[in-house]
């Protein structure tokens, strides 16, 4: 009743429970007698509407005998087959042997336009079985009142979260924000940011992105657009998050690096690599967003732990420090022909300015500074090279992520903090 799925009751009590339980959710029902229905507000226009039929426990009018239950007043009896007409039925905890004049009223009703639900704990009466039939309602047995309303809300709650249409970048941060410090929230959470990723996962289609072709401008410019919320909840869920979330944001660099098919059939070398570059994205802005927390831990995380095998390395396995290298996945002139299409420039773009300029947006929130932001991208990468020097010692490439330091090079666009063993 408080979220709106259930509008109007009908009750055969006498006591105020419904009432009261009503008011301690925030609710003043319109209270319906019969002497009181020639002064009521219209349905539709009562947030919530309790029809009290056999009247209130200190009202001289109430009915409670066989012959008082026999029938209604007219002005009752024309609400009653009002409500039963223009609204769906849930019954719960009524047995229909007593009742007389309700019977008659549902037995009256022509056919029902809404369904009927009728929660029955125990033996139904015969007519009862008689109404259920009659109306083709839905029988739900065995369940107590608790268990029949608590998990029909869950229910119409789920149903809510598959029929939403898709939120906006904005409204998605502000919800992880709500979700991220509520345990409650958790799967919340992860639904959010796994929907997300797959609304990149299902847009990468070779028709969208293909693998040949003078492509690259528009391939790596679709990417960051698909990217784009994901960047925005991975720069403010990684900034607010106390760690509990860490396996979903490794998750998030696992899942996109998949998008490199190992079977890409016909292809451009520098197209081919690209479909790495939403997981190259995903890996900086949460090691960006992890400086800026003071999470080193989570940083080497991610750049260690979603390891991958590629196909043309039989079964070695490579940590985000090779694979998701700048440089192995925006190479050659291709960036050149995005930051130069007109030509004319006169030294190779860095790739690490590139991911920098790229990324900019999503810390807005996070860090407004842009010279809080520069220090971080700057810090985060030194120390992405540190740690891949250190894999290099256990068999891995020390080619590690371009730092952002160096001057430009005609022949190398910067130089390898990780190649140079440069320190922060």
């Amino acid at each position: 009743m408080k979220r709106g799925s259930i509008r109007v009751i009908l009750t055969t009590n006498f006591d105020r429970l419904m009432e009261r339980a009503l008011e301690e959710v925030g609710i003043s029902p319109q209270v319906i007698r019969d002497h009181q229905i020639a002064s009521m507000k219209p349905l539709v226009h009562s947030q919530v509407t309790l029809i009290k039929l056999h009247g209130d426990y200190a009202d001289l009018q109430q009915r409670n005998t066989v012959d008082e239950l026999e029938d209604y007043p007219p002005a009752q009896q024309e609400l009653l087959e009002r409500v039963l007409d223009e609204y769906g039925l849930i019954v719960c905890g009524w047995s229909a042997e007593w009742d007389k004049a309700l019977v008659t009223a549902i037995e009256g009703t022509r056919s029902r336009r809404y369904p009927m639900f009728w929660g029955q704990f125990g033996q139904m009466s015969e007519t009862a079985r008689r109404l259920v039939t009659q109306h083709s309602a839905a029988v739900i047995d065995g369940l107590t009142a608790d268990d029949l309303f608590t998990d029909f809300e869950h229910r119409v709650e789920a149903l809510d979260r598959m029929t939403v249409a898709p939120v906006t970048r904005d409204t998605a941060v502000a919800q992880l924000k709500r979700f991220l410090p509520d345990p409650i929230r958790r799967i919340e959470v992860r639904d959010l940011i796994d929907q997300t990723v797959s609304h990149i996962v299902n847009n990468a289609s070779r028709d969208r992105y293909p693998l040949t072709g003078t492509v690259f401008a528009q391939n790596i410019r679709s990417y960051r657009a698909d990217c784009d919320t994901l960047l925005h909840l991975l720069a403010n869920g990684v900034f607010h998050d106390d760690g509990t979330y860490d396996d979903l944001w490794q998750r998030v660099v696992e899942r996109l690096n998949r998008l490199r098919d190992s079977d890409a059939g016909h292809h451009t070398e520098v197209l081919e690599k690209l479909p790495q570059y939403p997981a190259l994205l995903a890996a900086f802005t949460a090691g960006i967003a992890a400086v800026l927390r003071h999470r080193d831990d989570l940083l080497v995380r991610v750049l260690t732990q979603p390891v991958w095998s590629p196909s043309f390395a039989g079964s070695q396995r490579q940590t985000p420090t090779v694979y998701l290298n700048p440089v192995r996945i925006i190479y050659g002139n291709s960036i050149d022909e995005v930051c130069h299409p007109e030509g004319g420039g006169t030294y190779k773009y860095p790739q690490s300015h590139w991911l920098r300029e790229e990324l900019r947006e999503p810390f807005r929130l996070v860090e407004p500074d842009d010279t809080a932001y520069t220090a971080a991208f700057h810090r985060f990468e030194s120390l992405a090279s540190l740690i891949a020097l250190d894999n290099a010692t256990h068999g891995q490439s020390a080619h590690g992520p371009q730092g952002t330091n160096s001057r430009p090079s005609h022949s190398t666009g910067t130089r390898s903090a990780g190649r140079r063993g440069r320190r922060p």
